[in-house]
């Protein structure tokens, strides 16, 4: 039985997933306010006064087994990073499958989403360091299995393949001034990559442990001051801590955040914003400090990130949402691709200052 409330013409459907569960009391309470990642199946459930997100289980990006996923994040929660627990099959499986589709149950609190105009931003900057540093301190002591990505999607195979795709949507664009501008951009970034990646892959004794994998303002959740909900761990995997401290600070000391639209844009004019920077590593530092050596690294790692970051966030729309170009406003798009082209002479000035800072 449930309740006829919001989504009802999708009831029918959502009546056999919850049975699946094992299931056959609950409400629908309709979509959460602030949905945990793109799947298109959200919907927040009531099942015996308790509350719940169900959702499609997202694709990791090798498509394989979801089993460090699950382990990992019950591992993390019984060190008291905030992870909600799954509602479990009455065969204790985290996940059922429907035809072609699996569908997870995992209770839920709202919490508040980063938002870079609330007068609490820099309190919220501060605590998302220091949770980074809380879980990769716990992440150091897990003794599970190590689960890699293939190596194609691994960092320098990743950024690769995001520079490629930005190098062919300059060749399709019909707009000459933003095709020209984001060709040397790619140019730009491929010219500092090879650099990047063997002062990296040279680093001595770096921390190598699972990472969270999709540490962004979407994926964590705020109460007060504090971070209640840590969210999006389905990218977890085998990785140097490094390069998550650098998307840590890309995230939250480069991008402006719009709230509820998750949409983003450069936060500062040039580069990233030092205070910023500075507040988030001083945070996570407090808890896990670099090894020596390591923090040297430190713009090497952001060479290594920022195309993936950029391409899925101040550039989202140049490579997804435009139906055509001549929807794009194109003044603004160019100063999204200059700012893009010059942060890699900026990182270059920065190096020292941004190494003392951690």
């Amino acid at each position: 039985m449930h309740d006829n409330g919001p989504g009802a013409e999708d009831l029918l459907d959502l009546d056999e997933v919850m049975r699946a569960f094992g299931v056959d009391h609950w409400l629908n309470l309709g979509p959460p306010r602030y949905p945990a990642g793109d799947e298109p199946v959200q919907v927040l459930v009531e099942v015996l006064g308790r509350r719940y997100l169900l959702r499609e289980r997202p694709e990791g990006p090798g498509e394989q087994e979801n089993g460090h996923s699950y382990t990992f994040q019950r591992y993390l929660a019984g060190q008291g990073i905030p992870v909600a627990p799954f509602y479990l099959t009455e065969r204790g499986e985290p996940s059922v499958t429907i035809g072609e589709n699996v569908f997870e149950l995992r209770e839920w609190s709202e919490g508040e989403l980063f938002d870079s105009g609330d007068a609490r931003e820099k309190r919220w900057i501060a605590a998302a360091g220091e949770m980074l540093g809380r879980l990769h301190q716990d992440s150091l002591r897990y003794t599970g299995a190590q689960y890699r990505w293939p190596s194609e999607v691994q960092a320098g195979g990743l950024t690769r393949g995001w520079l490629n795709f930005a190098r062919s949507r300059a060749e399709q664009c019909e707009i000459y001034a933003i095709s020209a501008a984001l060709s040397t951009m790619v140019e730009t970034w491929e010219a500092a990559l090879p650099a990047a990646m063997m002062a990296i892959g040279t680093g001595r004794n770096l921390p190598e442990f699972h990472i969270h994998g999709d540490y962004s303002a979407l994926n964590l959740r705020f109460s007060g001051d504090r971070v209640c909900q840590v969210l999006g761990l389905e990218a977890s995997r085998w990785e140097k801590r490094l390069l998550e401290v650098a998307y840590g600070i890309f995230y939250f000391a480069g991008l402006k955040w719009h709230g509820a639209s998750g949409l983003t844009s450069p936060l500062v004019k040039r580069g990233l914003d030092p205070e910023r920077t500075a507040l988030f590593l001083r945070s996570y530092s407090d808890v896990y400090p670099p090894v020596p050596g390591e923090a040297a690294l430190l713009v090497d790692a952001l060479t290594l990130v920022a195309p993936i970051i950029i391409a899925n966030g101040p550039l989202e729309d140049l490579f997804y949402e435009a139906e055509n170009d001549e929807q794009m406003l194109v003044e603004d798009v160019l100063e999204r691709l200059a700012w893009s082209t010059a942060l890699m002479g900026w990182l270059a000035r920065v190096r020292r200052s941004f190494a003392q800072m951690w």
